[in-house]
C-alpha cells in the first residue's frame, strides 16, 4: 500500500529540503535536527562547520555546536533542579545566603528572569581591558561585575530575560553545591550519559573536540571564533557561566530533551519529578512566558519560534543566540531540537535573521511527523 502523504515517510523529505534551503539562503553553514518520542526519534544533519574563510569539513551527527542560552536549561537550570531534589538547596531559599546581593531575591526569581537585573550589559567591555573590578581572575570579575549591576526592578515584580541573572545564579550554584559549575554539570551529564557535553574552559584545561564543531562568527578582536565560546560576556569570564558556554552534539541534546520530556512523570538521573514539574509550571512574576529555567511558546499566532503547530500547554523549551533551540511538549513525551550557527559569519547579516522563520518551519514539520509516529 502506498504511503500516505502525510505519513513520516513523507514529512521527512520536507524536513531535509527546509534544512538544506535554509543553508543555501545563507542562514547558517550548518544545521542539525531531530525529533522524537520517549521510544523513538529521527535525525537529520546538513552543511558545513564554516563557510569562510574557506569552506569546512561536512558536519555529521557528532559535529558539536556552541548552544549558547540552551546552557541556562541544560546545565544551570537542571544543576539548580538538581540540587533542590537532593535538598541542598529550595526554590524559595533567598540568594543572599549565598551573594552578595538585594535580600528580597530567591532561587526562584534568578531561574524565571524576575530578579530586576537588566536585559544586558556589555560586562566583557571592562574585562578585556584589564579591570577586574577587584577580583583575583575573570571568572570571579565577570560575576561579581553581574551580581553588583544596579537592578531595574523589584524582585518578583517583572520577568525581563537576563544574562545577569544567570550569570549570578551560576555563582550561587557553585557556592551551594561546592564545586565549579564545570565540575556540577557532571550532576546532569553523568546520569544522562551525556559524555559529549561540556564546557570550553578557556581558564585551565581546554577541551579539545575529537570532531570539528560548527564555527561561529567573525569576531573584530578574536578572528574566526571556532572551539571557544561566542558569548563575549562568558568569554570574558573564561567560558564557563551560568548564562552560556555549553557545547554538545545532536545526539546529547537531543537525549537531554528527551530525558526531560519524561522527567516530570518520572524519576531521571537525580531529578525529582515533582521538583521538575514545579519548574515547567511556575512563573516568578505576573504575565510572562518564563518559567524557572524555561520558556513557554507564545499563544499569540505567528509569533512563537516553535512553531504554531506546537501546544501551548504542557510545553517548555529554550532559544540560544547562535541559532540553537529546544521544544518540548511533556503531557506527550515528545520533543524536537535544532541546533545551527546562524551567526556565522556574522550576526547581522538579514539572512541571520530567518532564523525564526527556519524554527518556526522545523518546529510545525517536527510536530506533523510526531502526530503520526517517529
Amino acid at each position: 500500500m502506498a504511503a500516505r502523504p502525510d505519513a513520516p515517510d513523507e514529512i521527512e523529505p520536507r524536513v531535509e529540503a527546509l534544512l538544506d534551503t535554509a543553508i543555501a539562503q545563507g542562514v547558517c553553514s550548518a544545521a542539525a535536527a531531530a525529533a522524537g518520542d520517549l521510544v523513538g526519534e529521527r535525525s537529520w544533519w546538513r552543511g558545513r562547520t564554516r563557510t569562510v574563510p574557506d569552506a569546512g569539513p561536512t558536519i555529521g551527527r557528532d559535529t558539536p555546536f556552541d548552544l549558547a542560552s540552551l546552557t541556562k536549561p541544560m546545565a544551570t537550570a537542571a544543576i539548580a533542579m538538581t540540587l533542590v531534589s537532593e535538598r541542598r538547596l529550595a526554590l524559595d531559599d533567598r540568594a543572599s545566603r549565598w551573594l552578595p546581593v538585594d535580600g528580597a531575591i530567591t532561587v526562584a526569581h534568578l531561574l524565571g528572569h524576575a530578579a530586576g537585573f537588566p536585559a544586558h550589559v556589555e560586562l566583557f567591555a571592562r574585562i578585556w581591558a584589564g579591570d577586574l573590578g577587584g577580583a583575583s581572575e575573570p571568572r570571579a570579575a565577570l560575576q561579581t561585575m553581574a551580581m553588583r549591576t544596579p537592578l531595574e526592578r523589584a524582585a518578583g515584580e517583572v520577568a525581563t530575560y537576563s544574562d545577569l541573572g544567570f550569570i549570578t545564579l551560576g555563582a550561587l550554584l557553585e557556592r551551594a553545591g561546592g564545586a565549579p559549575l564545570s565540575e556540577l554539570l557532571a550532576l546532569v551529564t553523568e546520569p544522562l550519559a551525556l559524555a559529549a557535553t561540556g564546557y570550553v574552559d578557556l581558564l585551565g584545561a581546554r577541551r579539545l573536540f575529537a570532531t570539528p564543531p560548527a564555527a561561529t562568527e567573525i569576531d573584530g578582536r578574536r578572528g574566526l571564533v571556532s572551539g571557544e565560546v561566542h558569548d563575549e560576556n562568558c568569554h570574558a569570564g573564561g567560558g564557563v557561566a551560568g548564562h552560556a558556554g555549553l557545547f554538545a552534539p545532536l545526539p546529547d541534546v537531543a537525549s537531554f530533551a528527551r530525558a526531560m520530556a519524561r522527567a516530570p512523570r518520572h524519576r531521571v538521573g537525580r531529578l525529582d519529578p515533582a521538583v521538575v514539574e514545579t519548574c515547567f509550571t511556575t512563573a516568578a512574576a505576573p504575565e510572562t512566558s518564563w518559567r524557572l529555567g524555561w520558556d513557554t511558546p507564545s499563544a499569540v499566532p505567528g509569533v512563537s519560534h516553535a512553531g504554531d503547530a506546537w501546544p501551548r500547554a504542557f510545553a517548555v523549551g529554550h532559544l540560544g543566540f547562535t541559532g540553537t533551540s529546544m521544544w518540548i511538549d511533556w503531557a506527550r513525551g515528545r520533543w524536537a531540537v535544532l541546533l545551527t550557527n546562524r551567526v556565522h559569519p556574522s550576526r547581522s547579516r538579514p539572512e541571520a535573521a530567518a532564523i525564526k522563520d527556519l524554527r518556526r518551519g522545523f518546529g510545525d514539520l517536527a510536530w506533523s511527523l510526531l502526530e503520526r509516529g517517529v
